[in-house]
């Protein structure tokens, strides 16, 4: 462990592993406001450790995995923070949010038993989910209500990202973390 956090990357994203410990405290005190703070700080550090990464050439498998690592533990969190503090989102959407997490954990219980690890593949439709969900989960936090659009926005692109992970982790005899999309990894197929 000590080796890993020997690099600027990977201290940022234990950083975030520490974050994440402060704001379960602060759900558990129903502090609404510093959490969607707090998952804003997360969101920037997530996005600042690759940056760091590439810049000073540290990228590295373990840094990878360890980032996905935070991410894993991050996301969840989230959902059980929103059900916290604002669980009339649960009560008026209990199935759209139920299939969002359903999916969610099925990619990573596929991940778990066909892979011995939780698989967060960084595709490029989870990236492109994760600004919306963000973005709703700090709104609602804040405003201590919900926009509609903006929860069918997040939703419907969390669960679009989370069966492109599904069908990639059945399909595939092996991953990585940066393995793009769907599209992308059946035209390398296509190709060999």
């Amino acid at each position: 462990m000590r080796e890993l956090l020997r690099t600027v990357p990977n201290q940022i994203t234990a950083a975030r592993l520490v974050l994440i410990l402060v704001l379960w405290v602060l759900a558990w005190k129903q502090q609404p406001l510093y959490v969607a703070i707090g998952i804003l700080a997360a969101l920037i550090s997530d996005v600042l450790d690759g940056v760091m990464a590439r810049r000073l050439h540290q990228v590295s498998a373990a840094g990878s995995k360890f980032d996905s690592l935070a991410d894993n533990i991050l996301l969840p969190s989230c959902v059980v923070w929103l059900y916290m503090l604002r669980p009339q989102v649960f009560l008026d959407h209990p199935v759209l949010m139920g299939s969002a997490v359903a999916l969610y954990a099925a990619a990573m219980l596929v991940g778990l038993v066909r892979f011995k690890r939780f698989a967060n593949l960084h595709l490029y439709s989870s990236k492109i989910a994760s600004v919306p969900l963000y973005i709703f989960m700090m709104h609602t936090l804040i405003v201590e209500r919900y926009a509609p659009v903006l929860l069918y926005t997040a939703a419907g692109l969390f669960i679009v990202s989370s069966i492109e992970r599904l069908l990639i982790l059945c399909t595939s005899t092996d991953v990585t973390e940066n393995m793009g999309s769907v599209l992308l990894i059946w035209r390398r197929r296509s190709k060999i």
